[in-house]
């Protein structure tokens, strides 16, 4: 090991061939589910820093790579579900980006550039590659979603790492407000505590099941004196994954403290 932080093997080279491939395939498979890199990026600076561990001398570089994609491979941020402009604008920009980092890679072939400048070369070619790939999603439309119903909260479900939905309480209602990347298929709401099911409703008063991003639905009637709320949904973009919305808050003049 010691040999390989002071010489560029090819063991080494094919290593971090390997691992570059492996984290296209990964950015791939989750972008044909709707999903973008975010932490994951982090793979990238990651093995830049560890192919220029051999050629500077510099050994920190490895810990540092080797932390960084650590961090990219198993942080729960690391991929985030891709609002619907990303698709056209990923392909827009990252396949003449790709294109202009390769060819400037190429004419500099005959230039005495310094190590470090290489590594940081191929870290921006892979960068704008996976930017490329993350633009990919599935080529066959999906068909209409059903909208969920009250099977869901029977179901299995998980809690958002990011919040979708924002609670504003107002008089006698409550507001929802959409500030995920994508729209969501409500299904139901129930005040926390309580074995309730009621639909969200729109400006009008009538059922609501598809709110849009940046979109508001109340939930009506709301009792006075609620102390939490519980929403189920599926994004528009991952209707398999079921999910809830939780937010719960101490009453006034309560002696205890709840950290939400």
């Amino acid at each position: 090991m010691l040999d390989t932080l002071t010489t560029l093997s090819w063991p080494y080279v094919l290593a971090l061939f390997a691992l570059s491939v492996q984290w296209l395939l990964a950015v791939w498979r989750q972008a044909r589910v709707g999903r973008r890199p975010a932490l994951a990026y982090l793979a990238v600076p990651g093995l830049a820093a560890l192919l220029a561990a051999p050629l500077t001398q510099a050994d920190p570089l490895f810990g540092l790579g080797a932390a960084l994609l650590l961090i990219a491979a198993y942080a729960g941020g690391a991929y985030r579900a891709a609002p619907g402009e990303h698709h056209g604008r990923a392909l827009r920009w990252g396949r003449p980006v790709f294109l202009l980092i390769a060819f400037l890679g190429g004419a500099a072939q005959a230039l005495r550039l310094p190590p470090l400048v290489w590594s940081l070369w191929a870290g921006l070619l892979l960068l704008s590659l996976g930017y490329l790939l993350s633009s990919g999603r599935q080529s066959r439309r999906r068909g209409r979603v059903t909208a969920p119903g009250l099977a869901l909260r029977f179901g299995p479900l998980s809690a958002p790492v990011w919040p979708d939905l924002e609670l504003r309480l107002d008089g006698n209602q409550a507001r929802l407000h959409n500030i995920g990347a994508a729209g969501l298929y409500l299904a139901g709401w129930s005040p926390s505590g309580e074995n309730g099911w009621l639909r969200p409703q729109d400006a009008t008063g009538q059922p609501l099941t598809l709110l849009p991003k940046g979109a508001t639905a109340l939930l009506s009637p709301w009792p006075s004196d609620q102390n939490g709320v519980r929403v189920w949904y599926v994004r528009e973009n991952e209707p398999e994954v079921a999910l809830v919305f939780r937010a719960d808050w101490t009453p006034l003049n309560s002696p205890q403290r709840v950290l939400n």
